[in-house]
């Protein structure tokens, strides 16, 4: 390792190396200078023409607000803070990707495998739906990353809970308020898209089901052309039934896939307790 003194620091953190980009910024291997713990650190990209310092205040006031969510299936976010006009995140480091890595890495997962894991994820859906009232907004398999376990194995956390909608609502995306859309189209219901800023828990567990489907299959539950608008097509396009992918899937398993990927809200499952239940039952 370099020596310290040549690495790059952001407040009490050292910088090692990054992790990964996305919408809301660039998330780096940190070290702490004093405990020597390692964290992941995020650094939040403001894509406003001027992020106030009113914004970056209500953003660190909906972090904390995070902060509270204490799940074994969720990131655990510990410091939030600001240097040289950058707004920073420090969270749980979750060392062994996400599962969109891991699909890419290995192939689409078996279902003996997938479901204990989704399993897992409803349970902090459902944790964080109940005690904390955050709905997630962009549930997707980038954002549900895996840890080892100390015995062996690995654990799926939940990562960016409630973020998506600090970022949005502090405007540090640059996007109105007014009729905003934010998100991951592959991965989002077409209510979410009609009234993105009231969206209830029920879009986080059509996600969820999103995202299964992506691990079963190596799809997304919609197929989008080429050089068509996104957004076009969750509006106006069906999902593809998981039994046409050609990958073979328990048929009490597919069935439940399909149902809870109903744009019919009401044909859906609305809680991430009735979903976990009904894959129990498979």
């Amino acid at each position: 390792m370099a020596d310290e003194r040549s690495l790059p620091r952001i407040g009490g953190w050292i910088v090692e190396g990054e992790l990964g980009r996305g919408g809301m910024g660039v998330v780096y291997v940190a070290v702490s200078a004093t405990s020597g713990e390692r964290r992941a650190l995020k650094i939040i990209r403001s894509n406003g023409a001027d992020a106030s310092p009113e914004a970056v205040a209500l953003f660190e006031r909906e972090v904390r607000i995070g902060m509270q969510l204490q799940h074994p299936h969720i990131v655990r976010l510990h410091e939030v803070g600001q240097e040289e006009g950058l707004c920073y995140l420090v969270m749980e480091l979750c060392d062994a990707g996400s599962l969109a890595d891991r699909v890419t890495a290995e192939g689409p997962m078996s279902a003996a495998e997938a479901l204990p894991l989704f399993l897992d994820v409803l349970d902090g859906l459902s944790y964080a739906h109940a005690v904390g009232g955050t709905v997630h907004r962009d549930i997707k398999p980038q954002n549900v990353l895996l840890t080892g376990r100390p015995a062996g194995g690995q654990v799926v956390k939940i990562a960016d809970f409630g973020l998506a909608k600090a970022y949005e609502t502090a405007g540090l995306s640059g996007m109105t308020r007014t009729g905003t859309v934010a998100g991951s189209p592959a991965f989002m219901p077409r209510a979410q898209l009609a009234d993105y800023k009231y969206a209830k828990p029920h879009v986080d567990v059509w996600s969820t089901a999103a995202s299964l489907y992506y691990v079963l299959t190596g799809h997304t539950p919609r197929d989008f052309p080429p050089g068509r608008d996104p957004w076009l097509t969750v509006a106006t396009s069906a999902v593809v039934p998981v039994v046409d992918r050609g990958v073979e899937i328990p048929k009490r398993l597919a069935a439940v896939v399909d149902r809870a990927l109903s744009d019919d809200p009401g044909k859906g499952f609305l809680t991430a307790d009735s979903l976990c239940e009904a894959l129990h039952g498979v």
